[in-house]
């Protein structure tokens, strides 16, 4: 059999050393902009293949710091309901998860997981800084468990639509929806300090030399599955057939658009109480090497 066929080195061959090339096809820039990586590094995210019990561990880990915080927030009463409500869907699909069939692993989890939990804090306790940093993060880890808890439930949705169980989708469309207020509370929480501490304190810590220019929600990759699955369910559900119960379904896809207008205008308004200017750090980074992709 040839050489060529098998797509082999002929013997005392040397291979070239691999090329590297960026994703856009160009010679990179100097200055390169943040990443997904830089991300989801500050916000201290670590990618793997957690297990059941390590996703456990780290669910109660942040529900606990979150609890502990809560009160001392300016959240009003129906967010701190809407907070608390999302921490109850996640913990009620771990502990359904926990019901399907399994292995279980051969040791217990390590009391320390990959997410750095018992690491110091952002700041010395009792340092008005230093806890709004801490806030902004473990909001963000937050946001990060209802994305990733909603991500699952569009899933079911899907699958329910896809097999005409509209009663499981009414039901899920109502979790979906609590989720997402959860998810806009969750962003109030993170950013539940004034205006001049996000300007002073946190936005430098998210430039340079800390990390890479651009750095940006864009790259939360929680996020971007769930607007991706989002457009998924709401094109089927224009797709549902008149036969099935039209009226609820309806009703319950209005509430989670409802939802999800709420959650814009909520962030637009976070943007706007902390950046009045409107110029992001991806904006701003852009601006600076002369593009400004956002206008395309």
């Amino acid at each position: 059999m040839s050489v060529e066929r098998e797509g082999m080195i002929p013997p005392g061959t040397t291979s070239p050393a691999p090329l590297n090339l960026a994703a856009d096809s160009r010679v990179p820039s100097l200055a390169a902009g943040a990443a997904t990586a830089d991300y989801e590094r500050y916000f201290r995210i670590v990618r793997g293949a957690p297990d059941l019990v390590s996703w456990t561990h780290d669910v109660v880990r942040l529900q606990t710091a979150v609890l502990a915080d809560l009160p001392a927030t300016g959240l009003d009463a129906p967010q701190r309901a809407d907070v608390l409500t999302g921490l109850l869907h996640a913990s009620h699909i771990t502990l359904t998860a926990w019901l399907r069939p399994r292995s279980l692993p051969d040791e217990p989890p390590n009391e320390t997981t990959a997410t750095g939990a018992d690491e110091p804090a952002d700041g010395p306790v009792g340092d008005d800084r230093g806890d709004a940093l801490r806030r902004w993060k473990l909001g963000h880890q937050l946001f990060h468990l209802l994305l990733t808890t909603m991500n699952s439930v569009l899933d079911d949705i899907l699958t329910e639509v896809r097999g005409a169980h509209w009663a499981s989708v009414c039901r899920d469309l109502e979790r979906l929806r609590a989720l997402y207020d959860a998810a806009t509370a969750a962003m109030a929480y993170a950013s539940d300090f004034p205006a001049s501490v996000y300007r002073d304190d946190i936005r430098p810590t998210m430039e340079p030399p800390f990390l890479a220019p651009g750095f940006s929600g864009v790259l939360n990759r929680e996020h971007q599955v769930m607007a991706e699955r989002m457009r998924a369910l709401l094109n089927a559900l224009a797709d549902v057939p008149r036969t099935g119960p039209v009226a609820a379904i309806r009703r319950a896809e209005a509430l989670l658009r409802a939802a999800q207008r709420r959650n814009r205008r909520a962030h637009a308004a976070i943007c706007e109480r902390c950046v009045p200017d409107g110029t992001s750090l991806l904006q701003q980074h852009w601006a600076g090497i002369g593009e400004r992709p956002w206008e395309s």
